[in-house]
């Protein structure tokens, strides 16, 4: 992951579809990660190897998808007033 994730802005039904496709692995007041993990990498908020997902975003009436898989840590990290 780079030092600054990027998210691309998605519809509501692609975020509600990849929310109902499995339980989330992390669900929180301004998005969730979907469960699966797509892989594992050295967690850029921790320096621990860990579980990376597709993180999805709800900000401001409007929905994104995060360009690159996220750990817990840097989703719980994220700043969502960055976004346009």
């Amino acid at each position: 992951m780079s030092a600054a994730t990027t998210f691309k802005e998605v519809g509501e039904a692609r975020y509600d579809e990849m929310l109902a496709v499995l339980p989330p692995a992390l669900w929180i007041d301004k998005g969730f990660l979907v469960g699966e993990p797509f892989g594992h990498r050295r967690c850029t908020a921790t320096g621990r190897l860990t579980a990376s997902f597709a993180a999805f975003i709800r900000y401001r009436g409007k929905y994104y998808e995060s360009e690159e898989a996220m750990t817990v840590a840097e989703f719980r990290a994220f700043d969502r007033s960055t976004l346009p």
